[in-house]
């Protein structure tokens, strides 16, 4: 039997008030998040994330004094799961945009939306076809799709390269939706640009030797491996193999293969590392005013922290601020709060300031926010930090 576990959170971070009412003026969403399963540790994250956001806009006037309400469902990274969570929040009524785990989920739930309920939508995933705005009227992705962020990286390589000969990369990527996602825009966006393409490695998710991957990576010879479709799997094992047979290539990954503590646990194999961020990561660092109250929400927290947070906390926190400022300019127009208008008003929204979540004012783009930022990873036996290599960059 499928198992659908929901949680209302209070304004109050960690009170859980599942049978406690809500205000009639008080704006509710929808988390359907992995908060068990194969990514948990993502999904748990990215719910701190978004109580700890959710907590600091309550407190600082809420949208126009209304407070937002989360219902949280942890869909176990099963899309089955997450429609369950999705239509039971439909049913409790009155929601005003909806947060899905991942790509599949949303993929799953467009056709109904689209046709009956038309939330405004958002989700965890980067994924690349999230752009089409006629096929995903309702949904905005608060970040660079997987193909930009490979866009990115190019970026760099061709600046490093200068007017040297072609630049020799070699893709790694996973069997999965997930992994292949940028491939043949990769491939395709190479050639126009000069780069060559030595070696495509296609491997499993997990649970496999990578001694075969690595000999063909030796053999390649390639200056640059991006790894793309990898969360805390497998590629630390190729990167510390790959150091151990010789291969001197500068390793890259996009955004969830380049956690600052999956980075760190890798070892001094992994100094150099060069990982993609579609926001801040250094928070403690930061002077925007939106990180210094993530800085004091982690300081309050009680779990360790080094002044740098994960993706998937700092995502809640953005997509949290960005609906709370959407809802605010709906709000002010005299207009009810539904997709029609939240759409509108996110596709309106012109140079936000993030707080300094995200370096640069931004401004949505097919659906999508195409920014983003290189950090280098310097790791030494009893050291670790991160700094960024590049400015913010921003994909076409």
């Amino acid at each position: 039997m499928m198992k659908l576990k929901a949680t209302l959170f209070a304004a109050a971070f960690g009170s859980l008030l599942a049978t406690a009412p809500v205000a009639a003026q008080d704006i509710k969403f929808s988390l359907q998040l992995p908060l068990t399963g194969p990514i948990a540790f993502t999904g748990q994250l990215n719910q701190a994330g978004w109580q700890h956001a959710i907590e600091w806009i309550n407190k600082t006037g809420g949208v126009k004094g209304r407070k937002l309400v989360p219902y949280i469902y942890d869909s176990e990274y099963k899309v089955d799961v997450g429609i369950a969570g999705w239509k039971k929040a439909i049913a409790d009524g009155d929601m005003a945009f909806s947060i899905g785990d991942g790509t599949p989920f949303i993929r799953a739930v467009t056709p109904e939306n689209n046709e009956r309920h038309k939330l405004l939508m958002s989700n965890t995933g980067y994924a690349s076809d999230l752009i089409d705005t006629a096929k995903y009227p309702y949904h905005i992705l608060l970040g660079p799709t997987y193909s930009d962020q490979i866009a990115m990286f190019y970026t760099y390589i061709k600046q490093k390269q200068g007017s040297g000969p072609a630049p020799k990369v070699a893709l790694v990527y996973t069997a999965t939706e997930f992994g292949r996602d940028p491939i043949e825009f990769a491939k395709k966006r190479a050639k126009e640009l000069g780069i060559e393409i030595v070696a495509e490695e296609e491997t499993k998710f997990a649970g496999i030797d990578v001694t075969p991957h690595v000999i063909k990576l030796r053999s390649a010879n390639p200056e640059y491996v991006i790894f793309q479709g990898y969360a805390g799997n497998l590629w630390p094992e190729m990167v510390k193999l790959s150091r151990e047979y010789g291969i001197k290539a500068q390793f890259m990954g996009t955004v969830y293969g380049a956690q600052a503590d999956l980075v760190r646990g890798v070892g001094p194999a992994a100094d150099g590392f060069l990982g993609f961020a579609p926001y801040e990561m250094n928070v403690a660092a930061n002077n925007g005013p939106v990180m210094k109250a993530m800085d004091a929400a982690l300081k309050a927290w009680g779990k360790p922290y080094e002044g740098y947070s994960n993706v998937g906390y700092v995502q809640g926190w953005a997509i949290a601020l960005f609906m709370r400022d959407i809802l605010i300019k709906t709000v002010e127009a005299g207009k009810p709060i539904n997709g029609e208008n939240l759409i509108a008003a996110a596709n309106a929204m012109k140079d936000w300031d993030s707080g300094g979540l995200i370096g640069v004012p931004v401004t949505l783009k097919n659906g999508r926010l195409p920014y983003g930022i290189i950090y280098r990873f310097s790791v030494k036996e009893g050291a670790f930090s991160f700094k960024p290599e590049t400015g913010w960059l921003q994909a076409n």
